[in-house]
C-alpha cells in the first residue's frame, strides 16, 4: 500500500502509475492544496445543491492520495477496486473522487476548451456567437489549426436505436467520437463533447460550428474526412486603402488532401501537396497518440458516458502540460 511518504520516497512509482513525473505530481498537489478550500466552498454553495453544508460522509483521505487515485485510474484504467487497493482506499472512494476532484484538476491543468453542439433553434447568423468563443490568432502557433476526430470503443448498447447510433462503420465497433483542434506546435486548444460514433467527421464539424470558433486569417488543415469544409467559410470584404477598390475573400483558409479521382491518378503536384499537408497534420496525430498513453482513452471506455468529455479534458490537460515542459526545455536556437 502506497502512502504520501512512499510516493516521495519512490518517484518512479508516480511515473509508472500516473504517467507524469514526480516533480509535476507534487507541483499539482501543491497547487491543489492552495485552491481546494475555495473549490470545496464553491461546490457546497452551488445552485441546486440538495444537501445541507456539512452533511454527508466526511472525507478521511489526504488530498495527495485523492489526487493519486484519480490520476492512477486515468493512467491504468484497471478496476476501481484494484486502484483503491494500491492506496488503502475503497472502490467508492475512487468513484467519488473522479466526480469531486475532476473539476478542480481542470482548473489546475492547461486543459483545452470544450466545444458543444450548436443549437439550431437559435437561428442566429454565424457572426453572432463567434466573438464569445473564438480562439485568438496570437495563441495559435504558426497561425494553424489542425482538426481531426478520434473514436474510442464503448460497450454494446442494449437498445437497437442506440446500437445504430453508436456503431462506427469505420471502426466496425460501437464508439464515442470526439473532435480536437491542435495548433502548429502540438498544443491542444479545444475538444468537442463526445458524440455517438456513427456520426461522420464532417457532420460533427458542422454541428459544432467549428469554423465559427476559429479566428480570421488562420489556416485550417484537415484530413479527407473533411472534404467540402472550405465551402462553409464566410467571405469578408477587403478594401484597398490606396485605391479604394474592394474585393471579397475567405476569412480563413481550409486545406484538405486531394482525393484521387475514380479510375484516375493524382498529378505530381497533387501528390506533393498531399505529402506537405500530411507532414503538417502529423502533429495532431502525435497529440492523439500521447493522450492514448493514458489507458482511459486507449481501451474500451467503461465509465458513464456523461463523464467522458470531462475525463478526456483532464487527460489532454496533462498532455498539454507535458508538451509545454519539453518545449520549454528545448535549446533556444535564436
Amino acid at each position: 500500500m502506497f502512502t504520501k511518504q512512499s510516493l516521495r520516497d519512490y518517484p518512479s512509482v508516480v511515473k509508472a502509475f500516473m504517467g507524469i513525473e514526480s516533480v509535476q505530481f507534487w507541483e499539482l498537489v501543491a497547487m491543489a492544496e492552495k485552491q481546494v478550500d475555495e473549490y470545496v466552498g464553491q461546490r457546497r454553495t452551488r445552485p441546486g445543491r440538495l444537501r445541507q453544508i456539512g452533511a454527508g460522509r466526511p472525507n478521511d483521505l489526504e488530498l495527495t492520495i485523492r489526487i493519486a487515485l484519480v490520476l492512477t485510474y486515468l493512467r491504468l484504467h484497471i478496476p476501481q477496486a484494484a486502484v483503491a487497493a494500491l492506496f488503502g482506499a475503497s472502490q467508492s472512494d475512487v468513484s467519488r473522487e473522479l466526480v469531486r476532484l475532476g473539476p478542480l484538476l481542470e482548473q489546475l491543468l492547461p486543459c483545452p476548451e470544450i466545444w458543444h453542439i450548436k443549437q439550431a433553434e437559435l437561428d442566429c447568423p454565424p457572426q453572432a456567437n463567434r466573438d464569445q468563443t473564438q480562439l485568438s490568432l496570437s495563441e495559435l502557433a504558426q497561425g494553424r489549426v489542425l482538426v481531426d476526430a478520434t473514436e474510442q470503443r464503448v460497450s454494446r448498447p442494449s437498445d437497437s436505436a442506440r446500437r445504430k447510433a453508436y456503431y462506427s462503420g469505420k471502426k466496425k465497433a460501437f464508439t464515442l467520437k470526439t473532435q480536437i483542434a491542435v495548433d502548429g506546435d502540438h498544443h491542444v486548444h479545444a475538444i468537442s463533447v463526445g458524440v455517438a460514433g456513427a456520426e461522420h467527421d464532417k457532420a460533427l464539424c458542422d454541428r459544432l460550428d467549428t469554423l465559427a470558433h476559429l479566428p480570421d486569417g488562420c489556416e485550417v488543415d484537415a484530413d479527407k474526412g473533411y472534404q467540402g469544409l472550405a465551402t462553409g467559410v464566410e467571405q469578408v470584404l477587403v478594401i484597398d486603402t490606396i485605391s479604394g477598390a474592394s474585393t471579397s475573400c475567405p476569412r480563413l483558409t481550409v486545406k484538405t488532401p486531394v482525393k484521387k479521382p475514380k479510375g484516375g491518378e493524382l498529378s505530381a503536384e497533387q501528390q506533393a501537396f498531399n505529402r506537405a499537408l500530411g507532414s503538417i497534420r502529423i502533429r495532431v496525430e502525435h497529440c492523439l497518440g500521447w493522450a492514448k498513453n493514458w489507458a482511459i482513452l486507449a481501451n474500451r471506455f467503461r465509465c458513464s458516458h456523461a463523464r467522458y468529455t470531462s475525463l478526456m479534458c483532464i487527460v489532454f490537460g496533462l498532455v498539454n502540460a507535458q508538451t509545454q515542459r519539453w518545449q520549454d526545455a528545448r535549446p533556444n536556437c535564436a
